[in-house]
This record gives structure tokens, C-alpha cells and sequence, in this order.
């Protein structure tokens, strides 16, 4: 550290000839933007639910590549992978039949 300030970190003769020497020199043509910075650290983790909200009796089948359905020992599970979530059965069965127009297809 230095004990007064100085003007030594930024003088034109330094900072103009051996910028790019810089520890802290990002090439802008290089640098991530947007969502390319985030770096999620996936866990593989048990699939929680709430059996009164989220188990079907009846198997439901959706024409949407993004739709996943589980069995388990209730019934079955329905699971998004855009949204990465389990699905109510109200929205199990919304995109069993509207698949097609669903916003949420968009995102991925």
C-alpha cells in the first residue's frame, strides 16, 4: 500500500504503452456478456413435490420437447425443463393441450 497518493498507477507513459499487461485487462472481444457470465453449479438433488398439487392420476402426454413426465410410487409428476420445475396438474394439463402456444417455449 502506499502511503500517500500517487499518480504512478495511472501516468499516460504506463498506461498508454503496457495496458494490456494489466491483470485486471479484459479484451473486450473475449469478455462473456449477458448471460454467458453466469456460471450455474448444477446439483443433482431428489425431486421435491407436493403430492396434492403436483401428482396426476392420469397420464398426461404433451407433444412439447421441453415437457418430461415421471412416474412415481402416487402416480405421476410432470416436469419442465425450460422452466426447470415440477408442474401443477393444472399446468401439466395446459401444456398437454396448448403446447404450441405456450410463451415459456420462447425462452429456451
Amino acid at each position: 500500500m502506499l502511503d500517500t497518493p500517487s499518480d504512478s498507477v495511472v501516468s499516460p507513459q504506463r498506461c498508454f504503452k503496457t495496458y494490456k499487461g494489466c491483470r485486471f485487462y479484459v479484451d473486450k472481444g473475449e469478455e462473456k456478456q449477458g448471460l454467458e457470465v453466469y456460471d450455474e453449479e448444477r446439483i443433482e438433488q431428489e425431486v421435491k413435490f407436493y403430492p396434492r398439487v403436483n401428482v396426476l392420476m392420469e397420464k398426461v402426454d404433451s407433444e412439447c420437447q421441453f415437457f418430461q413426465l415421471l412416474r412415481t410410487n402416487s402416480g405421476f409428476i410432470a416436469y419442465c425443463k425450460v422452466l426447470g420445475r415440477i408442474l401443477t396438474e393444472s399446468s401439466a394439463e395446459l401444456c398437454s393441450k396448448y403446447w404450441q402456444k405456450c410463451p415459456i417455449r420462447g425462452i429456451e
